[in-house]
């Protein structure tokens, strides 16, 4: 694959203000723009200095956003949301983007965005649109209470965990392509087959073309090295990777030089890179309406927790069912349940071993003989406690 260009050659990369980003989205940009965009795009600091900007639509404060940009009316703007057909009509003619963005194709979105406001002169700022005065004044019913977690949104709780919607909560509609992600396209892709390799062969591998170290030592319970920060590797995690990157290559030793790489357990390495990659998606060919279990409690001490992942773990690892079903159960929307599942699916703690409807399920069940597993922190715990007895 190719590197994403601009669909007009320039002379000069458009300069990308990123007025209205969250943290999450600008570390993503920021690092694409690091390995992939220097020839098309660059950051720059005020709204002076840019010829194109980029704005979320799902994030608080757009009002201010758009009052700053009422002076500069030959910047271009690309904005971005989770629904963008429910912006469409309110931004129109600039472009609304779908979440998660297209990073391969952003660079080309970003200098149209920039050819296109260049020719217009003296245009007047895009505003949002003033609501139709009501003859009357609308009869106001109750609301039912949104499920818990829909009104309690962070910047990073949107960022990990996306926005999208619930879908039905029993089979029957074709389900949204933006509900699924491939793995192949992003980091926890290349993790897998790293672990598979390394596990079937008994010698160390590395995912080789990224900036800092990242390989898998296949030791009784695999082993993930990395030089990387958690701040460096979870932008990368939730990055669309180009196919040129990211090879898998057989090594004698996993080593780096001038660094410190930090070893982490697999299990808790792949939970997290495809919890970040997820953002709120399941893995394609998911069925969300299939009954699942959680083998056992995830290491939250290392795993990243999305919100109610300890609600969630707690009943999961105790019943068999559908993602849905949990998130019913719970009272939560469905993407968090969707994060947690994306995550033990890669993780190796997902039971998709179909049982009995009414057959009790034992709390904390032995892990499969051909694959050494780590047992839940609470589990070994009460086998120490049961063996000194």
């Amino acid at each position: 694959m190719t590197r994403a260009q601009p669909s007009s050659p320039t002379e000069h990369p458009s300069a990308l203000l990123l007025l209205h980003v969250g943290s999450m989205d600008a570390r993503l940009i920021g690092l694409s723009i690091e390995r992939h965009w220097t020839r098309s795009v660059r950051l720059v600091e005020t709204l002076e200095e840019a010829q194109v900007v980029l704005i979320d639509c799902d994030r608080p404060g757009i009002e201010a956003a758009l009052d700053q940009l009422a002076g500069h009316p030959r910047i271009g703007i690309v904005y971005y949301a989770f629904h963008p057909k429910d912006h469409a009509l309110r931004f129109q003619p600039r472009p609304v983007l779908g979440k998660p963005l297209n990073l391969e194709a952003l660079p080309a979105t970003l200098n149209q965005a920039r050819v296109d406001a260049a020719h217009m002169i003296a245009a007047a700022p895009p505003r949002p649109m003033a609501p139709a005065l009501a003859v009357s004044s609308p009869v106001a019913y109750p609301r039912a209470p949104a499920p818990l977690g829909h009104s309690l949104m962070t910047d990073d709780e949107r960022d990990l965990c996306g926005g999208m919607d619930d879908i039905p909560t029993t089979p029957g509609s074709s389900l949204p392509d933006k509900l699924f992600f491939n793995p192949d396209d992003y980091l926890i892709g290349r993790l897998q087959q790293a672990l598979a390799l390394a596990s079937a062969s008994g010698r160390p591998h590395l995912i080789s073309g990224l900036p800092r170290l990242i390989g898998i030592e296949p030791r009784p319970v695999p082993v993930c090295i990395t030089a990387f920060r958690e701040n460096q590797l979870r932008p990368l995690a939730m990055t669309q990777l180009p196919e040129s990157t990211g090879r898998i290559v057989s090594t004698p030793i996993i080593g780096e030089a001038d660094s410190q790489p930090v070893h982490r357990a697999a299990e808790d390495f792949l939970w997290n890179a495809a919890a970040w990659a997820a953002r709120g998606r399941l893995p394609a060919g998911s069925d969300p309406y299939q009954p699942v279990r959680l083998r056992a409690w995830p290491n939250f001490t290392y795993a990243f927790a999305s919100p109610h992942a300890m609600r969630i773990a707690a009943l999961w690892t105790r019943m068999h069912a559908s993602p849905v079903e949990i998130a019913t159960r719970l009272g939560i929307p469905h993407r968090y349940v969707f994060s947690v599942y994306s995550a033990a699916s890669f993780a190796g703690l997902l039971d998709t071993t179909a049982k009995h409807e009414n057959a009790p399920v034992a709390p904390f069940p032995p892990a499969p003989s051909d694959k050494p597993a780590r047992g839940s922190v609470l589990s070994r715990i009460l086998r120490k406690l049961r063996d000194a007895v």
